[in-house]
């Protein structure tokens, strides 16, 4: 678990990184702007991760549900974790998101949790990541072009 906790606190400091300095090279932008860079970034990230882990690297969650999680499957949710934790930050700092967002968070932080600490079913929960960050690109680019 102490590597998977350090993934995690190293995806953290990234998401986070990757805001502030968005935030030093266009401060004209916004936090908003600037945080949705971060989820668009994520968004393609995880849409590419979970997808090589379900397709090619498997084993294929619909078979295999409550396998024992592989090594890859583990980075994958801490990456992505490191992700919910940091936009969950964001939201309670900016006041942005109302009661259903911040739910939508926490079930995920839960949802993400529960794989690495019982070290089984990562591969059915990469499958649920894969299909529900599948659309976030396409909301984030709507959501800029209705701010150009």
């Amino acid at each position: 678990m102490a590597p998977a906790l350090l993934e995690v606190l190293c995806s953290l400091a990234g998401w986070f990184g990757m805001y502030k300095l968005l935030c030093w090279v266009s401060p004209q932008r916004g936090p908003e702007w600037n945080c949705r860079l971060v989820t668009l970034t994520h968004g393609f990230a995880m849409v590419m991760l979970t997808a090589y882990v379900v397709f090619v690297d498997g084993p294929w969650p619909l078979t295999h549900a409550g396998s024992e999680n592989t090594a890859l499957q583990t980075s994958a949710l801490c990456v992505c974790l490191g992700y919910f934790l940091f936009d969950m930050a964001w939201c309670v700092r900016f006041g942005s998101e109302g009661a259903v967002m911040l739910g939508h968070h926490a079930a995920s932080i839960v949802g993400i949790l529960l794989p690495l600490l019982t070290g089984v079913s990562a591969c059915e929960t990469c499958a649920v990541i894969f299909g529900s960050e599948l659309t976030n690109p396409l909301l984030q680019a709507r959501w800029f072009l209705r701010r150009q």
